[in-house]
This record gives structure tokens, C-alpha cells and sequence, in this order.
């Protein structure tokens, strides 16, 4: 069976790159000895951005068609050398360079392994051909992410906007325009009613709309807020992450919940938001029937119970009660709603109708 050029290439890239630290100084050597921007600026910048094409070169493959993994990889490449002060030319020779060298070394290792000639050229074309797509891709990123007249905000204002209506070319340009990382992972943070400040200064290096908004870690939520987040992704799900935020933001708010709230957490209470038909079937199913007889607390005994884990001594605490009339209340609650309240399947309906009862209530008292 033949094997293509990136297989035959692939054992000679893992051999370079388990070297790397040798690769990384030559590299170094030819960019500074080529390239005047690279030895004078300071910025560590530039080298992380060198070393992202490098691991690109060595985890992906420069012998095949570039990717999209490639193109983001070189686009962040570019928005920290205009972060660094680097010229377009100055910053097309460094890639250039670099990928000189990982060319060299990994064909180094394949002709001394034995692989013929032609498929030596073969290689090496493909390699130049990935190395000017990357190079072309790190231009983009510097000339997209140099400061224009337009302010921050109003950037961030648009970003969200563009990936809360799935616009993906539109908001990766905009985020190069900011100078953000288009390869990094994001938490998506929504909040119904609009994001606050406390938010905003809670969420440092975040990028915000008017009710929702990107954050580069873990999301910091006060006690006295709502909000919906989702796991980190990469960019391109995004569009997706703030949809579950809203999503969760908005579960969250109507089943009084506090602080930082995803859909994992939330579970069941989604379907009960999200399906009024459902949660009022429960409702009259476990809840109604409780309400026949209000002077037993009958509600309220069951919330308890089920909090406490079935705990009648607990119970009988926690709503002042003497620990008999928890359980005359639980005998009364079986009479009423059948027995299979107590299976796992009746529990968890009777935890779901709860909540409902639950928002009920507060919605009630608002009014």
C-alpha cells in the first residue's frame, strides 16, 4: 500500500520536534540575524508568536493543504506581532524563516532515513506552499489588529453581535481588529437585563455587549447577580456558547437561582422553563392535590422532605415541628398523590413540580 508524502513525512516531524529546543535556536538565530524588528523589540510577543507557528508546523501538517487550524494559528501570530510594533515584511520573512527551518530539518532526517529523491521535492514543494499560505494569514492578522479610530467598546459591542447572529467571518475580523487571539478559547457570560459593572470589573480582559459577553477564564459572577456561562470553546462555537448562556441565564433567574449558572447545573429545570405544557402536567399531577388540603403545609413538608433526603427528624427541625407530624403530614401526603411518590421516577417529578410551585410563589409575591 502506498503511503502519502505527510505520512512518510510524519515520523521525521515527531523526531524534530522532540528536539525542538534545537530547532527553537536556530530559528531564533536566523529571524534576529535576518530580520532588524526581531532583534531590537523586547516583546516576548514575538516569540510566542514564532513558536505557535512552529508547533503548528510540527502538530499539523506543512507537507498538506493548510487548515484551519493553520490559518488561526498564523492570524494570532500576526495580532501579537502588531501588538510587538512588527512590520508586515518583517513579519512575512520571520514565518518565512521559520518554516525554512522545520523544512530543513525534517527532509534532513528523511533523506538520512532513506527516502528517495523525488518524494524528497515533492515534500519540500508542499512545505513552501504551506509556509506562504501561513505567511500570507500572519500578514492578514497584523494588518487586521492595527489600531484604527474606532473604539474598543464599540468593537466589543460588535463582536458580540456578530457571533450572536452566527457571523463568523464578520466577528473573527473583529476580533483581530481588537487583538485577540483568534485560536484561544473563550467562556461565553450572558445575563438577562444587561450586564452590569460589577460584572465587567469582576471579569478582567473580558469582551462585552450590552446582556452578554466573552471572558478568557473561569467566570466571576457576584452573589447578587444571575448569570448564564458556558464551557470554555474555541472560537468558532462560540455562536453556539452564547445561545446556552442566555439559555441558562434566563432558567437561572426564574428558578431564583444566584452567581454563575450553566445548563449542566440547571438539569431538569430547563425542560421546565423551556416547555410550559410539561411543567404544568407535573404541577396538577404532585401539586394540586396537596393544595386540597392547605392547613397541613403539605407543600412545604414535601419541599423539606425531599431537601433532607427523606430525613424525618431533620424535617420536623427545619419547620418546627414535632417529628409526628412530619410523619402523619408524609402519611397524609401518600393518601393524596398514590404510592408511587416515593419511587425514584415520583421523586424526581415531585422535585420538578416543586420548583415550579416554588417560582409560583416568588412570582406571586412580587406582584
Amino acid at each position: 500500500m502506498e503511503i502519502s508524502i505527510e505520512q512518510a513525512m510524519r515520523p521525521h516531524l515527531d523526531a524534530m520536534w522532540a528536539e525542538r529546543d534545537r530547532l527553537v535556536r536556530r530559528v531564533t538565530e536566523a529571524v534576529t540575524g535576518s530580520v532588524p524588528s526581531y532583534a531590537t523589540t523586547p516583546s516576548s510577543e514575538v516569540w510566542i508568536g514564532m513558536t505557535r507557528i512552529l508547533e503548528r508546523a510540527a502538530h499539523g501538517n506543512p507537507f498538506g493543504p493548510p487548515s484551519e487550524e493553520d490559518r488561526l494559528a498564523a492570524l494570532g501570530t500576526g495580532v501579537q506581532g502588531a501588538g510587538a510594533g512588527i512590520a508586515v515584511h518583517d513579519l512575512v520573512t520571520a514565518v518565512l524563516l521559520g518554516a525554512r527551518e522545520v523544512e530543513y530539518d525534517v527532509l534532513d532526517r528523511a533523506a538520512r532515513a532513506g527516502v528517495v529523491a523525488a518524494d524528497l521535492l515533492t515534500a519540500s514543494r508542499a512545505a513552501r506552499v504551506w509556509a506562504e499560505q501561513v505567511a500570507v494569514w500572519a500578514a492578514q492578522g497584523l494588518q487586521g489588529a492595527r489600531p484604527d479610530d474606532v473604539e474598543a467598546h464599540v468593537r466589543h459591542e460588535r463582536l458580540v453581535a456578530e457571533l450572536t447572529a452566527g457571523d463568523l467571518d464578520l466577528a473573527r475580523g473583529t476580533l483581530v481588529r481588537l487583538g485577540l487571539d483568534p485560536a484561544a478559547r473563550w467562556r461565553a457570560v450572558a445575563v438577562v437585563g444587561g450586564v452590569t459593572p460589577a460584572l465587567r470589573l469582576a471579569n478582567h480582559g473580558g469582551v462585552w455587549g450590552t446582556s452578554a459577553g466573552l471572558v478568557p477564564g473561569p467566570a466571576s459572577v457576584p452573589r447578587e447577580l444571575v448569570a448564564g456561562v458556558s464551557e470554555p470553546v474555541p472560537f468558532d462555537a462560540l455562536p453556539a456558547a452564547l445561545r446556552d448562556a442566555t439559555r441558562a441565564a434566563r432558567v437561572g433567574l426564574r428558578f431564583g437561582r444566584s452567581g454563575a449558572v450553566s445548563l449542566g447545573q440547571l438539569g431538569l429545570l430547563v425542560p421546565l422553563h423551556e416547555d410550559p405544557a410539561l411543567a404544568g402536567r407535573l404541577r396538577e399531577r404532585w401539586i394540586q392535590p396537596l393544595e386540597t388540603e392547605p392547613r397541613h403545609d403539605l407543600v412545604r413538608t414535601l419541599a423539606a422532605w425531599l431537601d433532607r433526603d427523606g430525613q424525618v427528624d431533620a424535617v420536623a427541625r427545619d419547620l418546627a415541628v414535632h417529628a409526628n407530624t412530619v410523619r402523619n403530614r408524609l402519611a397524609r401526603t401518600g393518601r393524596l398523590l398514590g404510592d408511587d411518590w416515593r419511587t425514584p421516577q415520583g421523586r424526581a417529578e415531585l422535585w420538578a413540580a416543586l420548583q415550579v410551585a416554588g417560582t409560583e410563589l416568588v412570582e406571586t409575591s412580587m406582584n
